[in-house]
């Protein structure tokens, strides 16, 4: 055996075991801790997707609404004083049968949607292409009451028309002449007080307090 020969450990073969240091143990412990930390943290803050800075103006899409919440705001409008008649439609001829060529009987009209307050609706009908003649003047109809073919609703009074009659004058324009006929309701917040014997000058102070107004219109040409 040479000076620089040592004798075997009875019992061990091959090399000693690499040992770890102190000061490296440590340093392997610090960096597997870190590994986990980091590893913790992408699983459950993130998806794993990287985030995208916003466009610049981009705003967050609408919210959606169920069409039951739609119908019923759109249920909930008011729909406001409105004419019409079944006999026609708005701004289509008035038949035969309405006119001074026909039975010149006065046409069914319905009208809706009065606004609260209404204690009167005042119905005039005037030819817009013959200025200031009036057909019909039909006063203290009941809010929402409904006109039958040839007769007004109870209650309601006919005032004069242009030509001095309480009854409707039907269209009866020159041959050849498609003339407008304008159906308009007012509805008032007072009595009117006119009647049969009432003045063109009590029935325009009369509308002039409406509250609110609607029209409907009609058309009639003479062969």
């Amino acid at each position: 055996m040479g000076p620089d020969q040592h004798p075997r450990e009875p019992g061990r073969r091959g090399p000693a075991p690499n040992r770890l240091t102190p000061r490296r143990t440590r340093t392997a412990v610090a960096t597997l801790l870190v590994v986990v930390a980091v590893t913790g943290l992408v699983g459950c803050g993130t998806s794993g997707r990287t985030l995208r800075d916003p466009i610049p103006g981009a705003t967050a899409p609408p919210r959606k609404t169920s069409s039951t919440t739609s119908s019923a705001v759109l249920q909930a409008v008011p729909q406001g004083l409105s004419i019409a008649s079944s006999a026609w439609t708005a701004g289509g001829e008035i038949p035969l049968g309405y006119t001074c060529d026909g039975q010149n009987v006065s046409p069914p009209l319905s009208i809706t949607g009065a606004p609260e307050g209404t204690v009167e609706l005042v119905l005039l009908v005037t030819d817009e292409d013959a200025p200031g003649f009036r057909h019909w003047v039909v006063a203290g109809i009941p809010p929402g009451a409904t006109f039958v073919e040839g007769q007004i609703p109870a209650g309601a009074v006919e005032a004069p028309n242009s030509s001095r009659s309480t009854a409707w004058s039907g269209p009866c324009p020159p041959a050849g002449e498609t003339h407008h006929y304008d159906f308009t309701v007012y509805a008032l917040s007072v009595p009117s007080g006119l009647g049969f014997a009432s003045s063109t000058d009590d029935v325009d102070s009369a509308l002039g307090q409406a509250i609110s107004t609607a029209a409907m219109t009609g058309t009639y040409q003479r062969a």
